[in-house]
């Protein structure tokens, strides 16, 4: 009995289906942004978005979370008495790791693939601008309104899981490098940069959840619907 073969041609329909599939996600799952909130026409707060390529942090000005207190500012009082405050979200054990090694890899595919990962927050903190401490396209500068800007420390501190009032700091913490334990779960499904996506759209920012899980597509993107440079 002779095998059928697939018909001539199907080697690229099917990576163009693929495509096209991705293609039309992408369109229904972008989110409008919040005319509101954004952009901003006066009383504005500038944040940076940091971007490595792999990962990105949302950089906040110290003076601006510690007067508006909360959950926020007992993150960042961790990370010491800097001007810039670092916020960044990933799983639990990958995110906190260093180095490259098989095993590492190997914890880099479980976080992406096994479900229901605990996470974790970040926070560190710079003295420097980070308009001078890094060139674009590595820092990202938004002008946020302020209500945008306080709908956005809501959204991070609800990020955060919290015991008698302060955040709870995570067993990989050590010494000024900070760690806090998350209430949301790591997944290829959600990856640390649609965190970010996450709470820029808190701010009023118009966000594509489909392809603002890759470092570079998240910059792409707000470039594009959002102006932002």
């Amino acid at each position: 009995m002779k095998l059928a073969w697939p018909r001539k041609g199907w080697m690229w329909k099917a990576p163009l289906a693929v495509l096209a599939l991705f293609l039309v996600m992408t369109v229904l799952t972008a989110r409008h942004g919040n005319k509101a909130l954004y952009p901003a026409t006066n009383d504005t707060v500038t944040v940076y978005i940091l971007n490595n390529g792999f990962h990105t942090d949302i950089i906040l000005p110290a003076d601006e979370v510690n007067t508006r207190g909360g959950i926020l500012a007992k993150a960042g009082q961790a990370a010491g008495d800097k001007n810039w405050l670092v916020y960044g979200w990933g799983d639990a054990g990958f995110y906190s790791g260093k180095g490259s090694s098989i095993e590492r890899a190997l914890d880099g595919l479980r976080a992406l693939f096994a479900p229901n990962n605990p996470s974790v927050i970040r926070v560190w903190g710079i003295d420097t601008d980070p308009a001078v401490a890094w060139k674009a396209p590595d820092v990202l500068t938004v002008h946020m309104s302020r209500a945008g800007f306080t709908a956005m420390a809501d959204s991070i501190e609800a990020s955060f899981i919290t015991q008698n009032g302060a955040p709870v700091s995570d067993k990989v913490t050590t010494p000024g490098n900070p760690f806090f334990t998350s209430n949301q779960h790591f997944s290829i499904a959600r990856l640390c940069n649609n965190w970010t996506g996450d709470q820029l759209h808190a701010a009023g920012l118009p966000t594509t959840p489909m392809i603002d899980g890759l470092a570079p597509l998240l910059a792409l993107d707000l470039s594009l619907r959002a102006k932002v440079r």
